[in-house]
């Protein structure tokens, strides 16, 4: 089995995950107590789930 090059250390799906996960806690921010985004309580279901994916990494 060959290894993977040094340039790719993590699998694209990974790589796509932490990018996405990224995008949304850039995009979900706190803006008086609610989601900039999508108005629910801060911190929100997505943003608290990208938070959980980038932890996992």
């Amino acid at each position: 089995m060959t290894p993977p090059p040094v340039d790719d250390l993590f699998p694209s799906t990974v790589h796509q995950l932490s990018t996405i996960a990224s995008q949304v806690l850039n995009e979900h921010v706190n803006d008086a107590g609610l989601c900039a985004v999508c108005g629910s309580a801060f911190p929100c279901g997505r943003a608290v789930l990208a938070e959980h994916n980038l932890a996992s990494l």
